[in-house]
């Protein structure tokens, strides 16, 4: 079964935060953040599908969302020390805004729907 562009970009994220966490020496702490962040973005995007309503729906996109914002932080913290590195760092920093654009956008499309519940 074909995943979807939202489920898709957060695994490939996840997967990317992975690989490029590998190189990140001397972050300690910061480095385990940047990871829990970066796969709990989809994590919660998966639970999302199989919440109690749209509220529920809309509560574990929002935190997906959170998560996206958090992430977005770390990518702007660290410093590459290789082309390739700064290459990796770019493709995570573009992966990341599709998804908070798609998670924004969802959002609202739930919450602009008449049977929305506040």
């Amino acid at each position: 079964m074909k995943q979807d562009k939202l489920a898709d970009y957060s695994l490939q994220l996840a997967r990317a935060s992975m690989e490029y966490a590998q190189h990140l020496h001397g972050y300690g702490a910061k480095k385990d953040q940047f990871l829990r962040a970066s796969s709990a973005i989809g994590a919660n995007i998966a639970e999302a599908r199989y919440g109690n309503g749209p509220a529920d729906f809309v509560n574990k996109l929002h935190t997906a969302l959170k998560e996206c914002n958090e992430t977005k932080f770390w990518l702007e913290l660290f410093t590459p020390e290789t082309e390739e590195q700064a290459a990796e760092l770019k493709k995570m920093k573009r992966l990341n805004g599709n998804i908070m654009r798609m998670l924004i956008q969802s959002i609202n499309t739930v919450k602009a729907r008449p049977d929305w519940k506040r």
